[in-house]
């Protein structure tokens, strides 16, 4: 009889539980929504993240806000979210530090366990921009000059572990060359340093770069990519320059904490894809050098494992990332 009692309790507490989450998905969102983007503003995945809001902010009905919080290579913003109330109301828009970082260095989260994907939003290729104050026209020139000075070259890159860190390290190892590597919170100081000279190349997106491009403070080399981008056609990929494996780029990435009703995770979802059926939407990922993918929440689980798996087998192989 106790038994039955206690089935009967739990089945209870379990319908109670359903309903308060179902009550929940159907008034969501009820107030405004935070998206923690783990970088400093002015990067690809900040500027792209301001996109995405204005565009959930329509569909769902609410404010949704960017709250920037760069630090420890993505590490910080993360960890603020995998904490966070599984209430749909503290998203992350991030990179793939998500899943390099804990290949490089501790986390304070786990990747699998402690977040629910929701959607795969975009892959920016890389491209490597280089100091005006850099005379050189091509990769092969650019190579050689570095050859020449051994040690007193330097690249930046957004934080260690990223994309942006592993693709220059790429580059220095397929070419060998004795680089420095200078980590910044973000590609934006990255740039920033850059154009001012006091760092001579980084790997970013066009997104981080176009307005420093377009300012002639940065000039672009290559990219990093198997074909080259719309909105750069002059600009040759590094296997076109004769530096084969330089496919690098950074995805883009939206995630809820773990326990996140999935009702909840529908809805977002469902916004966002009915937000990516808009060619205006679509456009300004492109013309940001973009490729919008928009995958579903099950899809996007299985990419975030098999990255993980991907940068714990490759970043061994780079070597000691300093």
């Amino acid at each position: 009889m106790i038994s039955i009692r206690r089935h009967m309790l739990a089945a209870g507490l379990l319908a109670l539980i359903a309903g308060a989450a179902g009550a929940q998905a159907a008034d969501y969102p009820s107030k405004p929504v935070r998206i923690v983007v783990p970088f400093a503003a002015a990067g690809s995945t900040d500027l792209l993240a301001r996109v995405l809001a204005r565009a959930l902010s329509t569909e769902l009905g609410q404010n949704v806000l960017i709250d920037n919080r760069p630090g420890a290579s993505g590490n910080i913003g993360a960890d603020i979210v995998a904490k966070a109330a599984p209430d749909g109301y503290t998203l992350l828009y991030t990179s793939t530090n998500l899943t390099a970082n804990p290949a490089l260095m501790p986390v304070p989260y786990d990747v699998v366990r402690d977040f629910t994907p929701i959607s795969r939003v975009a892959f920016l290729p890389l491209a490597l921009f280089k100091s005006p104050t850099v005379h050189t026209q091509s990769v092969a020139e650019l190579v050689t000059l570095i050859k020449a000075h051994p040690g007193t070259f330097n690249f930046s890159s957004s934080g260690k572990g990223g994309a942006p860190h592993l693709a220059g390290e790429l580059f220095r190892m397929s070419s060998k060359l004795d680089m420095v590597h200078v980590p910044y919170n973000g590609a934006g100081p990255a740039l920033n340093d850059v154009a001012a000279g006091t760092v001579q190349l980084t790997f970013t997106t066009y997104t981080s770069a176009q307005a420093l491009m377009a300012a002639k403070k940065v000039d672009v080399v290559a990219v990093a990519n198997r074909t080259r981008l719309a909105v750069m056609p002059d600009v040759p990929t590094f296997e076109e320059a004769g530096i084969k494996g330089m496919e690098i780029g950074t995805m883009n990435g939206l995630l809820a904490p773990a326990h996140t009703p999935p009702a909840v995770v529908a809805k977002i979802y469902a916004a966002l894809t009915k937000a990516g059926q808009s060619p205006e939407f679509r456009k300004q990922f492109i013309d940001q050098g973009g490729e919008v993918l928009l995958e579903n929440p099950a899809q996007f689980t299985i990419y975030i494992r098999d990255d993980l798996e991907r940068w714990k087998t490759l970043i061994p192989k780079i070597g000691g990332l300093q």
